[in-house]
């Protein structure tokens, strides 16, 4: 019993800590605001987590602008999993 209660424990931990390096990885970056003007040259990267069922998620968009600079956004939208129900 205390096994099952020690790995039950250990499962939910890890699920935390991997929400909040997800987060942690998402505090330098601007959130998105409806109207906010993007300069968007050219997209770096688009992370975000991927849910098995069908919820808004939060993405982070990693772009360069037009002086070159790097930077970050995050906004909402839905998982890829509401594409298939």
């Amino acid at each position: 019993m205390n096994r099952a209660i020690s790995i039950s424990t250990t499962l939910l931990l890890a699920a935390l800590a991997g929400g909040s390096a997800f987060a942690a990885e998402s505090a330098d970056a601007e959130p998105y605001r409806y109207g906010m003007p993007l300069d968007v040259a050219r997209v770096i990267s688009i992370d975000e987590p991927n849910p098995l069922t069908c919820e808004t998620i939060q993405a982070k968009m990693t772009y360069v602008d037009a002086n070159g600079d790097q930077k970050s956004v995050t906004y909402l939208k839905e998982s890829s999993a509401c594409a298939n129900s």
